[in-house]
């Protein structure tokens, strides 16, 4: 879709360029123009479309290369939330997220709270680790991050924590950052032993009369369930008339706060 837009803008401007050396005075302007069925979709607002972000926290894992692969089958591009993994496996996960056209943002290196929460300063010593990593490694460059456990995380609703959390989400506006949350929890990171169903139904209950839906999953060893959940989950989005996006800078925002 965001190719396609770029195209229409090019057109867009190739047009304005014809229309400078016409004699705007002999231009008639034709209300009545009826304009080719197969461009409507693409004059329509993504605003009135229904979109899904699926997103997926914690990776690489053992899980993601089926993950991705499942992804391929349907067509459908993700946006991973990854963390700083050193395992042998770990490198080429990282390079078939890149290579197979999926996002990669920021979501910590270690996600251990007693380091990321230390202080802002630790936080931010933390998501530099990643950022380090993925751009000497890999070529990657994000300003999109999420916090681990979300921007409303328990921490921030403890009086020792709160100023720090509150203190994080200041730096990452001043620094440039965009940091989001989720729409739809799907539950499979509660535990491995949430059922395939269970996550199953927890996507489709948060969709109802929503227009655009940011689905948290998880890409973490123990959470077999997840990958076995996916194929029900796209099915069911695109039944229900969702395109598929991934998340940059022109998302709009979906924060707690």
């Amino acid at each position: 879709m965001k190719k396609m837009l770029k195209l229409i803008l090019a057109m867009a401007s190739s047009l304005i360029i014809i229309l400078s050396d016409v004699d705007v005075q002999n231009i008639q302007v034709h209300a009545d123009a009826v304009i080719p069925e197969e461009m409507t979709p693409l004059l329509k607002s993504k605003a009135n479309q229904k979109i899904a972000y699926l997103t997926f926290d914690d990776g690489p894992s053992l899980n993601t290369m089926d993950i991705l692969n499942i992804l391929d089958r349907y067509h459908v591009k993700a946006t991973f939330f990854v963390k700083g993994n050193e395992e042998p496996y770990a490198k080429s996960c990282y390079q078939e997220m890149i290579s197979r056209g999926h996002s990669i943002a920021l979501h910590s290196y270690t996600h251990d709270y007693s380091i990321v929460y230390r202080s802002t300063e630790s936080f931010f010593q933390d998501l530099n680790r990643l950022e380090t990593m993925l751009q000497e490694e890999y070529g990657i460059k994000s300003r999109i991050v999420r916090l681990p456990g979300g921007s409303n995380n328990r921490l921030r609703h403890q009086a020792s924590t709160k100023p720090i959390i509150n203190g994080i989400l200041q730096q990452l506006k001043e620094k440039g950052y965009i940091y989001f949350d989720w729409s739809i929890d799907s539950t499979d990171g509660f535990s491995p032993s949430i059922s395939e169903q269970q996550i199953i139904s927890a996507v489709q209950k948060g969709t109802k009369n929503q227009k655009h839906v940011n689905i948290l999953l998880h890409d973490i060893n123990s959470m077999k369930n997840t990958v076995k959940a996916l194929p029900d989950i796209i099915e069911f989005l695109k039944k229900e008339g969702y395109t598929f996006d991934t998340i940059d800078e022109t998302t709009p925002k979906m924060q707690f706060n």
